[in-house]
């Protein structure tokens, strides 16, 4: 339990940021209903290090933490915090080797993290007292934190049983929550005292915000933007450029694309830029890598779009196509206008090549499951890094998990990861990864993804920021419209 100055100035916090203590908050998510399921998961559990509203790390169950042995190990302090009880019972308190104990239990959801924070070894992690617990690394990773702010690394006890957060999440439908705040939790990341997420389509969201159902819109991707850009609420609209990449998934499994050359072609001849200027954006830019942090390549990606349109119409004449004997491919899109727009641009680009595009549309919400069906040649895929890990984000690609890879690719990649918290080895280890796995690519980059929002007034505490991150108990809306 906290102590009452403690809470009172929990209280305070809340208070003097701008937003009501007991209000409610409705949410729109515009998209296939991943976002919706993130944010729910980010306010019902309760994870060491938590994220702030412009997506930086705050406290969380860790009051305080540093970093020793030249950042390679990270201490950190547990606030006095008691797992739930039963009926007027008090629940034991949580304590270090709880917070041991569930990290190994994290299971398949929690794998990917624990190998990217380095905590999937036996010895990463002791409980030396009570309310004091260690992680060493293996390797040593300058996203420690970052990781441990994962809902998948959310504290568990012995039994795999996940540790309260601020709210408790209640499935609304197929494709929403309803969230509420927990009756002892008075923190400033859970200021809303209940909040509503719901997928919807972009039509649907942007009328419910126009009346007033809907505080705050969240786009999940591009899909949608075009319509908020045109709904009027041009005050309103809020764009944040992300860490990741947007670009065409390919399947080297189906027949043309098992011929390297059309992967290296498709590439080559691909331009983003043409695709960034088609929706006349200041924040949708083009990307000619996997990751917009890396060094610009020095490879023939980095010629002039002329140049880079010759070679590939070298590989395309190779391999015995052309502007009269055209190489067909499907291009499978998620359901709407804006995607199909940038789609259309590119099949234009690349019909002069012999490259013939052909459109596949998903049905609203089936997207995923087309793609799982694996019916065509390309995907439009947009991906986001919800940790700034450049090499988490490229191991995407490794052998493994997509074809075509590069051996050469994961060994540079394992390098990376090697050399820890030397920053410069690491980058220059992950920018020869990228080159080798854009030799023969499985993914085709275009531009750097862009998130959108709508947002009403009188809401508080939504910052746009590169990660895209924003937990909806730090949000708040104002009196006027909910008389809390």
């Amino acid at each position: 339990m906290r102590s009452l100055p403690l809470l009172c100035a929990g209280l305070l916090v809340a208070a003097c940021s701008g937003g009501p203590q007991g209000g409610d908050l409705a949410v729109a998510v515009v998209g296939d209903g991943a976002l919706a399921d993130d944010l729910a998961e980010e306010a019902s559990r309760a994870t060491l290090i938590r994220r702030g509203p412009a997506g930086e790390l705050v406290p969380g169950l860790a009051t305080s933490w540093r970093f020793l042995d030249d950042g390679n190990d990270l201490i950190l302090r547990l606030a006095p915090a008691r797992w739930p009880g039963v009926a007027d019972r008090r629940g034991p308190e949580l304590v270090a080797r709880d917070v041991i104990s569930g990290v190994r239990r994290s299971g398949s959801e929690g794998r990917a993290a624990l190998a990217a924070a380095g905590l999937s070894g036996a010895g990463t992690a002791r409980a030396p007292i009570a309310r004091v617990v260690e992680f060493t690394p293996r390797p040593p990773t300058p996203q420690l934190l970052d990781w441990l702010a994962e809902p998948a690394l959310a504290v568990r006890d012995r039994r795999g049983r996940l540790f309260p957060g601020p709210y408790v999440a209640v499935r609304d439908g197929k494709t929403g929550w309803r969230l509420d705040r927990r009756a002892d939790d008075a923190r400033p990341d859970a200021r809303a005292a209940s909040i509503r997420i719901q997928s919807q389509p972009a039509a649907d969201a942007i009328a419910a915000f126009r009346r007033g159902d809907v505080q705050l819109v969240l786009g999940e991707g591009l899909g949608g933007l075009g319509a908020a850009r045109t709904s009027g609420q041009g005050r309103a609209l809020r764009l944040e450029a992300v860490q990741g990449v947007v670009g065409l998934a390919i399947n080297a499994g189906k027949s043309p694309l098992t011929d390297a050359r059309l992967r290296r072609a498709l590439l080559l001849a691909s331009d983003g830029e043409a695709l960034a200027n088609r929706l006349a954006l200041a924040a949708l830019t083009a990307q000619v890598g996997l990751w917009d942090g890396l060094p610009p390549p020095d490879d023939d990606r980095a010629r002039p779009l002329e140049e880079r349109r010759a070679l590939a119409q070298a590989l395309l004449d190779d391999a015995g196509y052309g502007p009269e004997t055209p190489l067909r491919l499907t291009l499978l899109l998620p359901a709407g206008p804006d995607v199909r727009a940038l789609a259309e641009t590119l099949a234009t680009s690349l019909d002069p090549l012999g490259i013939k595009i052909v459109i596949q549309m998903a049905r609203p919400g089936g997207f995923a499951a087309a793609r799982r069906r694996g019916q065509h040649d390309l995907v439009w895929v947009e991906q986001i890094a919800g940790v700034p890990d450049v090499v988490a984000h490229l191991g995407q690609w490794r052998c493994g998990r997509t074809r075509p890879c590069s051996a050469a690719a994961d060994a540079q990649l394992d390098k990376a990861a090697a050399a820890g918290n030397d920053l410069a080895a690491r980058m220059a280890a992950a920018t020869n990864a990228e080159a080798l796995m854009m030799a023969d690519p499985a993914f085709i980059p275009l531009l750097r993804p862009v998130r959108w929002a709508l947002v009403a007034g009188d809401v508080d505490g939504f910052q746009p920021n590169a990660l895209g991150r924003h937990p909806v108990g730090r949000i708040a809306a104002g009196k006027d419209r909910f008389g809390s």
